[in-house]
């Protein structure tokens, strides 16, 4: 195709000249027209060189197709063709608006940041851009006329409502909500382009549709193509999703689908329950970092969520209050690199300013001896503390006709979650990695019909698990014994 492209290129130079175009025009006309040579003439890579096409991504880079989807793994430079293809269609495509959209705003920020860079900053195009707004959505105006869009999709893809765009790009599809997408097709003008990016997370959702459709321009884009991507790297992946047969290591590194999984969470329940009044609540800690609690704590009845990490994960630390019939994350706290001493003393700390009716942690990693640790200091600790070994099983109240009941722990936490979300009794501040997170979060179902969750960066929701359990075990009449029994799982 991009032969094909150069040559009528090339094909049409005679005409335009014989038309009145100068040589000079001429030459801009061929710069412009073809986008490889305009991305090495007009954009700069992170080290201040012309940025240079590698071979696989030349036929994407080139198209004119009206639908075009991408079905890649991680780090094969999708941001940098719609970077590249953004400040494209600004300079050629006067008087027309295009969208970028995601589901959730971790995803959009970086790619929109990357842009206002380049926008503001870059004496190409610096001269053209006559107005930008972050808030409520981002939005840039150029001296052409070009108007440029940045959003999320919200509850319901009510984010969309009302866009009328001749171009979409859609990043991240795979975690786009069906009825996101029912708003962004009614949001293309007739004749537009949508071209779409994502990594395939199993979902047999509409991203995956699209990539099935033979009126589509397919490209998938393996992260083996990328110069950088080494056999050490490989064989960390592999180390880290499980094997070269696992589905993170096929959907992240291979780009393909694999075996069907289903979404743990109903995105637009999480939606409805995410209270923006609240604000982004949150601390982020590293290893050197001063940590102090809060002073004169208002109110009662707090809850502490634990999921503990240290060299390779963070830990992720969810303070609830519950406010009947409400359970409301009002703090989380992210620790990098934080040793587990010292996540210790961090716990301690905030149980001083909160005096928590109870504490989950998660005794996977060193969670189980920090719960053992808590629990040497005295008995209150023994009654707040519960670490929940998430491979195990926990015993509930029998069932009406009297025969026991006895649930896989993590099957249940979640459960709790699920049903909380559906009730709206959960209420979350605006955190965009929590989103995220809730949004990638899928399952599959093995031979015997146990619930198998994907492996990936699930923190916060491994934290709020903990979180909604351990209310549940203090505010629900599940018997001392039961709730006792649970002290130390797996100890």
């Amino acid at each position: 195709m991009t032969r094909t492209l150069r040559r009528t290129l090339q094909q049409a130079v005679p005409r335009l000249i014989q038309d009145g175009m100068t040589r000079e025009e001429t030459a801009l006309w061929l710069t412009m027209e073809q986008r490889e040579l305009f991305a090495k003439t007009c954009i700069t890579d992170a080290t201040g060189k012309p940025w240079q096409v590698r071979d696989y991504q030349r036929d994407s880079l080139e198209s004119r197709a009206l639908r075009k989807v991408h079905c890649d793994g991680r780090d094969v430079g999708k941001s940098a063709e719609i970077e590249i293809m953004v400040c494209w269609a600004m300079l050629t495509r006067p008087n027309s608006e295009m969208l970028v959209a995601t589901q959730t705003e971790n995803h959009l920020f970086p790619l929109m940041n990357r842009l206002v860079r380049r926008f503001q900053c870059d004496p190409v195009f610096a001269p053209t851009l006559v107005e930008i707004k972050r808030s409520p959505s981002w939005y840039f105006r150029f001296s052409n006329g070009f108007v440029l869009w940045g959003r999320i999709a919200g509850t319901r893809g009510i984010n969309f409502q009302g866009m009328h765009v001749d171009w979409q790009i859609i990043d991240e599809a795979q975690e786009m909500t069906e009825t996101a997408w029912g708003e962004l097709f009614q949001a293309l003008n007739g004749g537009g382009r949508r071209w779409i990016y994502g990594v395939p997370n199993g979902l047999r959702n509409t991203f995956h549709r699209m990539t099935q459709m033979a009126d589509t321009e397919q490209y998938n884009w393996p992260s083996t193509l990328n110069p950088d991507f080494t056999a050490e790297k490989d064989a960390e992946l592999q180390q880290l999703y499980g094997g070269i047969d696992s589905p993170g290591y096929i959907h992240r590194v291979l780009g393909q689908h694999g075996a069907p999984t289903s979404a743990v969470f109903n995105l637009d329940d999480y939606l409805r329950c995410v209270d923006p009044g609240l604000g982004q609540v949150e601390i982020r800690l590293e290893e050197g970092d001063d940590f102090a609690a809060p002073m004169d704590v208002p109110g009662r009845d707090y809850y502490l969520g634990c999921d503990l990490g240290y060299a390779r994960d963070p830990s992720e630390f969810v303070i609830y209050q519950s406010v009947s019939p409400h359970f409301v994350n009002i703090l989380r706290i992210h620790l990098a690199g934080v040793n587990y001493a010292r996540q210790l003393g961090i716990i301690q700390a905030l149980d001083a300013a909160y005096d928590f009716r109870g504490i989950g942690i998660d005794s996977g990693n060193s969670g189980r001896a920090v719960a053992h640790q808590l629990m040497a200091l005295g008995e209150t600790w023994c009654d707040k503390v519960r670490a929940f070994e998430f491979g195990s099983r926990i015993d509930l109240p029998p069932l009406p006709d009297g025969q026991p009941q006895r649930r896989r722990i993590k099957e249940f936490m979640t459960e709790l979650l699920q049903r909380r979300m559906a009730e709206g009794t959960l209420v979350f501040p605006p955190l965009a990695d929590r989103e995220s997170q809730y949004a990638a979060h899928t399952y599959t179902t093995n031979a015997l019909g146990q619930v198998i969750y994907d492996k990936g960066n699930d923190h916060i929701i491994d934290a709020d698990r903990c979180a909604v359990l351990r209310h549940y075990l203090d505010t629900e009449d599940v018997g001392e014994g039961v709730a006792r029994g649970v002290a130390v799982l797996g100890f």
